[in-house]
């Protein structure tokens, strides 16, 4: 009997015994399941936000790559303009124009000694593209078009100098020279030491026959920044003031600096013909065509001096 009852026992601690180990089998492995599911989760939770920082990423790369191909067309349309014969930014002799007017110096802002301070403006900012499209239509000559986009320039910038000094261009261009110097005098209250500014009111100046104003301008830009165009814009001045030595000096600075110039050369002959010295300045007059300017523009300058 007591045989029997000890195998039972045997029995039931057999299965119990079993039991046992197979609900910590169960256990155990419901634990690693767990912590594999646990894994699984952050992982693909890093994976999403690798995903989606990626896709902001690429977003951000491709707004910059829609305005840098904005500024590409703005680019191209400039590189068309000069397929065909048009500078964009350069100097140009045109016809009856008797004042270098620093067309390449439009939107120039050079910092020297300058107690503001003047913020740059990014080269694919809203206002620089119109600046540049205003710059384009100038070289077409549509200058109301130019003035358009630059007062557009102004309307998101107010404080953009380089905007009031080529809408200056423009204006004078159109003949008002009173909203010409309008647009310098601003340019110059954002920017009191801007070069082509100086020059191009100087320019102003000498439409209107004022030249002392014209000649005090044109003294500030090359106290600031000594350049070709300057001292041939003062020789002019001097012309006008039958200086003719001191017009022949700044214009020979004027060579100096700047070989390639022929303004400079037509400055200086004129000057010498008023001087009566005919056959030098027929050289300088030779030296200018060799260089683009045409004979036809010289004549009239030459007759328009004799009428005057």
């Amino acid at each position: 009997m007591f045989s029997s009852i000890s195998t039972i026992l045997d029995v039931i601690i057999f299965v119990l015994s079993g039991f046992i180990v197979s609900s910590t089998v169960a256990a155990i492995v419901f634990v690693v399941w767990t912590f594999g599911k646990i894994n699984e989760r952050t992982t693909t939770k890093e994976l999403l936000d690798k995903i989606n920082s990626s896709s902001e990423k690429t977003n951000t790369s491709t707004a910059l790559n829609t305005t840098d191909n904005n500024s590409e067309l703005i680019k191209a349309a400039i590189a068309i303009v000069e397929s065909h014969g048009l500078s964009v930014s350069g100097p140009q002799n045109s016809r009856n124009i008797n004042i270098t007017s620093l067309a390449d110096n439009l939107d120039r802002t050079r910092e020297i000694n300058n107690p503001k301070q003047v913020l740059p403006i990014p080269e694919n900012s809203q206002e620089k593209m119109l600046l540049e499209t205003g710059h384009v239509h100038m070289k077409h000559g549509d200058f109301q078009s130019a003035i358009k986009d630059y007062t557009n320039a102004i309307i998101i910038n107010p404080t953009f100098a380089g905007a009031y000094n080529a809408r200056g261009m423009a204006n004078r261009k159109m003949k008002d020279f009173h909203s010409a110097l309008q647009d310098y005098n601003t340019a110059l209250s954002l920017h009191n030491n801007f070069t082509a500014t100086y020059n191009n009111r100087g320019v102003i100046y000498m439409e209107i026959r004022q030249i002392e104003a014209a000649l005090t301008d044109f003294d500030k830009a090359l106290t600031i920044e000594p350049n070709s165009y300057g001292y041939c814009n003062r020789a002019v001045a001097y012309n006008y003031m039958r200086d003719f030595n001191k017009s022949i000096s700044e214009s020979t600075v004027a060579v100096e600096l700047n070989p390639q110039l022929p303004e400079a050369y037509v400055v200086r002959g004129i000057a010498k013909v008023q001087m009566g010295a005919l056959a030098a300045a027929d050289l300088d007059f030779e030296v200018a065509e060799s260089l683009g300017y045409k004979r036809i523009d010289i004549e009239d300058r030459l007759i328009a001096l004799r009428k005057g």
